[in-house]
């Protein structure tokens, strides 16, 4: 332990000099009694700035490579979206980092958007409206379960995403309705499965949709 002449008081740790009077201190040192945090090297902040700057530098330069090409690129406006598509995932994910479940579903809604803009850049083959969108309902629905089970958590604490993901896939109706969908078998299924499938549980499990229903709304 280190003393201090001039105060008389005994110092513990490693210091330099006393922190009273500034005095050198003797003695031995001894090691700090408070556990010495290691620094983080990435941080949710340094993470979040740097997707935002690349995302800018790919907003600036692609259009610039457009210019000097001297004619339009066609991968580029593709390549603009998918870098304030990546962005805004990686934000969400961060904001979201400890609700498993939100992260799900933030990730695969974007996940449809990003589906819907590669085909439309693509061609537009369709595929997307007619496969990937009902598939990726269909996974909304168990993912959500499964993640609930995972997790531990009552059917009250995830019975609202399912209801979200029931309102939202009434979206394929647009689809059909605007022709895109000319294969409509796989998204009428999956509409009708999802919509049994809450059906049941207003059903079976109503008091845990009504509890979830007086958390969140105050109904």
């Amino acid at each position: 332990m280190q003393t201090c002449k001039r105060c008389h008081v005994q110092i513990r740790g490693d210091k330099r000099v006393c922190p009273l009077c500034g005095s050198p201190l003797s003695g031995t040192p001894e090691k700090s009694p408070f556990p010495i945090l290691k620094k983080r090297i990435f941080t949710r902040l340094l993470i979040l700035r740097t997707a935002l700057f690349l995302m800018i530098a790919v907003l600036i330069i692609l259009p610039v490579m457009q210019y000097f090409a001297g004619r339009p690129l066609p991968w580029v406006p593709l390549a603009m979206i998918s870098a304030v598509i990546g962005f805004a995932d990686i934000s969400f994910t961060l904001y979201y980092r400890n609700n498993a479940l939100k992260t799900i579903h933030v990730q695969l809604y974007l996940g449809i958007f990003v589906c819907l803009i590669v085909d439309k850049f693509t061609g537009w083959h369709r595929w997307s409206v007619t496969w990937a969108v009902p598939a990726i309902f269909l996974g909304l629905i168990a993912g959500t379960i499964l993640t609930g089970l995972i997790l531990r958590a009552a059917l009250q604490d995830f019975v609202l995403y399912i209801l979200l993901d029931t309102l939202l896939s009434a979206v394929q109706i647009l689809f059909l309705c605007l022709g895109w969908n000319t294969n409509p078998v796989f998204a009428v299924c999956s509409i009708v499965a999802e919509i049994l499938f809450f059906l049941g549980i207003l059903i079976f499990r109503w008091r845990d949709f009504k509890s979830a229903s007086e958390r969140y709304f105050n109904v």
